[in-house]
């Protein structure tokens, strides 16, 4: 059969088979394009190039096409941020391929596949990737994800990028919505699903519920709701408080814990102190270690926390500095990754907040967790 049979059929196969894949693929322009060398997507488009199709079977190229489905349902084309092309791609491909092969489908030879990184978001595979990955990218060469651009190349604004993963969201539910009626949503889809659906908590609303209660001290429109802003389109009231005690912070510094995760972690950290105005936040950096203590007063900017040691990640030592420093403590919170292995056996008499930038991680056994939305 020709190439552009074969691309119909595979859409087919998916729609019928493979709903959810052919569903988000449906919402999609596809088209031929001879220029480019196997398949790529930028989230808007899905474009392929005849020869390559030519050379794979029709199951194969299935499976290509729905390889070229979760780049854009797990918006890789918006996540790339200053990280290299290629090497971001090959992350990507490591993320998606396990998902493929446990849902049944067929890849071309040679796809990157390893089981080390399963399960893991692409911003932390491309950092476990050697720097050079051309022998990767000549193995596993079977569709690229490339970044979402204006008409004219430029790119998008932060409202725009906002915008579009939004609608891919609402692609990714109702794709899902409509497997599951008919009882063909793979677990890793609905998997990925309840992480987004985790990921469109506002956390920093949360985080401020936990420190300063429900009921508001005052409202203000000096500052509008953004929240209610963006949701309904109304200029609101932003809730004033005038004081929550002493609040202390566990900053998650083990090598786990990225930069960009640092640095959401510190923008949260100063809405905090901003919003709330707490007596006094006091910052504990803490890998395998101690790494810093630094004690803020009301209304002072938290700078950036430091990043030294970045071995393993355990919270132990921190409740016993809380402990052997008598420190008063109305409320923790614990920014983190999740990857703590040394729990205490016993909840501590103060209020904890977990607040993860890994939406795969379990949540705490005691306290409370909530999820920080970093592009996982």
């Amino acid at each position: 059969m020709d190439e552009q049979t074969k691309v119909s059929r595979s859409i087919t196969r998916l729609v019928i088979s493979h709903p959810f894949f052919g569903s988000m693929a449906l919402s999609l322009k596809i088209e031929a394009d001879e220029e480019i060398s196997t398949m790529c997507t930028d989230g808007k488009f899905i474009k392929w190039n005849p020869d390559f199709v030519a050379n794979m079977s029709e199951e194969e190229t299935t499976g290509v096409m729905a390889h070229e489905v979760m780049h854009v349902g797990m918006k890789h084309n918006l996540r790339r941020g200053d990280r290299d092309p290629e090497r971001w791609n090959i992350a990507c491909d490591y993320v998606i391929n396990p998902i493929l092969i446990e849902a049944g489908f067929s890849l071309p030879a040679g796809g990157l596949y390893d089981e080390q990184y399963a399960d893991l978001p692409a911003e932390r595979v491309y950092d476990m990737l050697p720097e050079d990955v051309s022998h990767l990218s000549q193995a596993g060469g079977m569709g690229g994800v490339i970044d979402t651009t204006k008409e004219g190349g430029q790119s998008l604004s932060e409202a725009e990028v906002k915008q579009m993963e939004a609608d891919i969201n609402s692609k990714v539910m109702m794709a899902a919505n409509g497997a599951k009626s008919v009882g063909k949503l793979p677990a890793s889809i609905e998997a990925l699903v309840q992480r987004m659906k985790r990921n469109q908590i506002d956390w920093e609303e949360k985080v401020q519920r936990f420190v300063g209660g429900d009921q508001p001290d005052d409202y203000s429109m000096r500052r509008p709701n953004r929240q209610m802003f963006d949701q309904v389109g109304v200029l609101g009231p932003s809730i004033v408080g005038t004081g929550c005690g002493d609040i202390l912070v566990w900053m998650d510094s083990s090598g786990s814990v990225s930069d960009r995760e640092g640095e959401f972690f510190l923008g949260g950290l100063n809405a905090i102190s901003r919003d709330v105005k707490p007596k006094s936040i006091t910052v504990i950096t803490c890998d395998a270690e101690i790494q810093s203590v630094k004690r803020y007063e009301e209304g002072e900017e938290i700078t950036l926390f430091s990043n030294k040691g970045r071995g393993g990640t355990c919270v132990q030592p921190v409740f016993n500095y809380i402990e052997q420093h008598n420190l008063n403590v109305d409320n923790m919170i614990c920014f983190t990754d999740m990857g703590i292995f040394d729990y205490p056996d016993r909840a501590p008499d103060y209020p904890i907040l977990w607040v993860s930038s890994y939406s795969r991680g379990k949540p705490a056994p005691f306290g409370e967790t909530v999820y920080l939305n970093t592009g996982d």
